[in-house]
Formats: C-alpha cells, sequence, structure tokens
C-alpha cells in the first residue's frame, strides 16, 4: 500500500488528529525544557520513554508479531522508520532542549520539510525552482533566528531535522498497511530499551536519580513521555493514513507559529524581530515545500 492524498473530500477523523498533533508539537518543547535542566537530559529521556512505554505495554505481543509478518522489505523500512522518529530524533531533540531555548529547538527542527524536499528530489533525479526556493527559505530563516548562538549547537539540531526527514519518507514509502497502533507500540518498545543505557551515561554525569523532584517535572514527563510519544505519533499515523503525507505534512506549517506564541505567552521566552523573520522564513520554506509535492500529487489523482 502507498500513501496517496485523497482528490476529494476530507477524512474529518484523520483532520481532528492532525490538529491535535500540531497542538502538542507546538507546545511539548515548552513543557520539557525546565524539566530537562533540572533532571539532565538523559535521566528525563530514560524516565518520560518509561512513562510511554507503560501505556503501550498490553500490546507489545500483539504488535511485534504483526511487524514480523510484514514482507522483509516492508519489516526493515517499519523498524528503520520508528526507531528514527521515536529514537534518534526524539533523543537528540531532548539533549538540544538541555542548552537551547524551546522556540530554538523547535524551530530549527522544522526545516525538515525543506530537507525531506531535497531528499526526494534527489532520489527520483527531479530538481524545481520551488525546491530550491524552499530550501533556501528554510536554511535563510535558520541563519538569520540563530544569530549569534553556538554555531555547533544549531549545526547538530539541523542535522537532526534532516534524519527526521530521512524517517518521514521512510514512513511515507510503498509497503503493507500497518495499524497506527502497531507502529507505535513498535516505536516505543525501541525507544525504551535504547534509553536503558542512558541511565549509566546520566549517573557519570551526575543526574539525580530517581527524579521525583516537584510536580511541574512530574507533569513534564507524562506530557512529553505520554502525550508526545504513543498519543502523538498515533494520531499522526492516523493523519497520515487518512489524509496522505502531504495534507498531512500542510498542518504542520502551525507548528513553529504556534509553538512560538505559546513559549512567549505561557512560558516566558523572549523572541527578537529577527528571530520572528527567522520564523517566518522557516514556515516560508515549508509552505513552497509543500505546494511543489501538492502539484503534481493532486494532478495524479485526478
Amino acid at each position: 500500500m502507498k500513501w496517496s492524498d485523497h482528490a476529494q473530500g476530507v477524512d474529518l477523523r484523520a483532520a481532528t488528529a492532525a490538529v491535535c498533533v500540531v497542538l502538542v508539537w507546538s507546545t511539548s518543547f515548552s513543557f520539557a525544557r525546565d524539566a530537562v535542566q533540572q533532571m539532565g537530559p538523559w535521566t528525563f529521556r530514560f524516565y518520560s520513554t518509561l512513562a510511554g512505554f507503560m501505556t503501550v505495554l498490553p500490546f507489545v505481543r500483539r504488535s511485534w508479531l504483526e511487524v514480523l509478518q510484514l514482507q522483509a522489505a516492508t519489516r526493515q523500512r517499519v523498524l528503520w522508520a520508528v526507531t528514527i522518529n521515536g529514537t534518534m530524533v526524539s533523543s537528540l531533540n531532548i539533549l538540544a532542549l538541555a542548552y537551547y531555548p524551546a522556540t530554538t529547538v523547535l524551530t530549527l527542527m522544522y526545516t525538515m520539510p525543506a530537507f525531506a524536499g531535497a531528499m526526494e528530489a534527489v532520489r527520483l533525479g527531479r530538481w524545481s525552482w520551488g525546491g530550491v526556493l524552499a530550501t533556501g527559505a528554510a536554511l535563510s530563516g535558520v541563519l538569520l533566528y540563530v544569530g549569534g548562538a553556538p554555531a555547533g549547537g544549531a549545526l547538530l539540531i539541523v542535522l537532526n531535522a534532516a534524519l527526521w526527514a530521512v524517517g518521514t519518507l521512510l514512513s511515507a514509502l510503498t509497503g503493507q498497511p500497518c495499524r497506527p497502533s502497531t507502529l507505535v507500540t513498535v516505536q516505543m518498545l525501541i525507544a525504551f530499551f535504547c534509553s536503558i543505557p542512558l541511565l549509566a551515561l546520566a549517573g557519570g554525569q551526575g543526574e539525580s536519580l530517581p527524579p521525583w523532584q516537584g510536580r511541574g517535572n512530574v507533569l513534564a514527563l507524562l506530557y512529553v513521555g505520554v502525550l508526545n510519544g504513543p498519543v502523538v505519533f498515533g494520531l499522526w499515523y492516523v493523519a497520515i493514513q487518512g489524509l496522505g503525507p502531504v495534507r498531512a505534512a500542510s498542518f504542520t506549517l502551525g507548528v513553529p507559529v504556534v509553538g512560538a506564541l505559546a513559549a512567549v505567552l505561557a512560558f516566558g521566552e523572549t523572541l527578537d524581530w529577527w528571530q520572528a523573520a527567522g520564523i517566518g522564513l522557516v514556515v516560508l520554506g515549508m509552505a513552497l515545500r509543500l505546494r511543489g509535492v501538492a502539484a503534481p500529487a493532486n494532478g495524479a489523482t485526478r
């Protein structure tokens, strides 16, 4: 089965799921940042992943057997996609929050659609001015937003966005259908076992164990581990299956803007004018990228 955008009508269930995803993704970094800095990134990562894993524990056996029944090539793509999305990208996001404001991590991560467009153009051997402009606008927004921030950390976040693009493209490749609940359960299973070694790293860096110090930290663990873990990814896979990757991705245009507003109004972060302009350029890059993909997709469905 290949994910495809529907030519007519809107799947209301999938659209509602996409809106919920936007709201969670827009606020999760702001909720997590203080707790990450107090606990340390690796301690926070382990306990938040544990919280998410406990919610899907009853479904592990069924989901793992379902994945094993997939064709070998499809199974490999599924495992790579959920590992990249749920383990590699998520871990680097937590590490970035230990050193950068939530708005910075959020803005730099949403260069992902531009990277996905460039990767797809390379794969298909087909370039367009829209794709070049999308990538240029997104990267210009990054340079403008970061300004005098340490270049090494910003580069790491942007590279993480490129890694997320790889995971997104793998999630949308042709293959046998897999239930969103199965994808999420396997994703959390892999993420949890990969987070166990982080406890040793956390202890070596002097991070406090266990981290149950303050109601705010516990709420952050549950918000990131459960709501921004199996819940939001389950909704995201529902959105992709119901709307197709192009329409589902179009909802994420609002994430950097809503996230910046939430960080400023609810969490006390500040934005300078060049940072606001940088966010605008990143969103413009996303819009150009999605417009370029939607045009041929819509033409193919008529």
